[in-house]
């Protein structure tokens, strides 16, 4: 089922059948991944100790204040391109939605987890903030990618009301609303012991959504979420 949403998913990106991803696809991916591994790296480094955490703190806030722009003009070409595919469909725009953040998502986690696991996780966190800091991961400094993030963010300009309209339209013709993190909240919750959760979307903003997680043993608890990245409310 997961391979099979992701293939769905990777499709509305393709320029045709035959080729990869389209340059915009790329750029969308791109974007995304390398916000959600920031994102990631923070959240990690944070539980380090005190100094990493501020550090990190600072670092992610001065990236997304340098490329915050593009990754919100990313997200907003993949949602306008999956309203366009699915139309009235409202789950199957949710499914292809909640697979590429899932993917993104698992594959950082992944990633950081793995880098942190090789050493002394207080210098590795140092060195990494450090190569953010000197702006080595920003969007900009991508010649691939950059034209095709600056385009993004003139449609979103151009076309962002009326993405929002054709999204209220779903919303009320389905009566039904999917979350983008759904299949995240499901592994953060398993990562708790709760498998098998029933999992309730109780706040649908992105990219902050809330969830509710019943568990098998009748326990509960709320997940938070944002821009995919999802942690236990207490």
């Amino acid at each position: 089922m997961r391979i099979l949403m992701l293939l769905l998913a990777s499709s509305m990106l393709l320029a045709c059948s035959s080729n990869p991803l389209s340059p915009k696809g790329e750029a969308v991916y791109y974007a995304l991944e390398a916000d959600t591994l920031s994102r990631t790296w923070l959240e990690s480094c944070k539980e380090v100790n005190l100094d990493v955490r501020q550090k990190a703190l600072l670092t992610r806030q001065n990236w997304w204040e340098r490329n915050g722009a593009f990754v919100e003009a990313a997200d907003f070409g993949l949602a306008y391109d999956m309203i366009k595919i699915s139309d009235d469909r409202a789950e199957t725009g949710a499914r292809l939605a909640l697979a590429v953040t899932w993917n993104i998502v698992e594959d950082a986690d992944q990633q950081v987890t793995e880098k942190l696991s090789k050493g002394d996780a207080a210098a590795t966190c140092a060195k990494v903030m450090e190569s953010y800091s000197k702006g080595n991961h920003d969007l900009r400094g991508n010649k691939k990618h950059y034209q095709q993030l600056v385009q993004l963010q003139t449609l979103k300009q151009a076309k962002g009301t009326d993405l929002k309209l054709k999204q209220a339209s779903v919303e009320r013709m389905s009566q039904k609303e999917f979350g983008r993190s759904f299949y995240v909240v499901e592994k953060t919750a398993e990562r708790y012991g709760c498998s098998n959760a029933d999992v309730q979307l109780i706040k649908n903003n992105w990219p902050a959504e809330i969830y509710d997680v019943s568990c098998p043993d009748n326990s509960k608890f709320f997940v938070q979420c944002e821009w995919g990245n999802c942690r236990l409310i207490k």
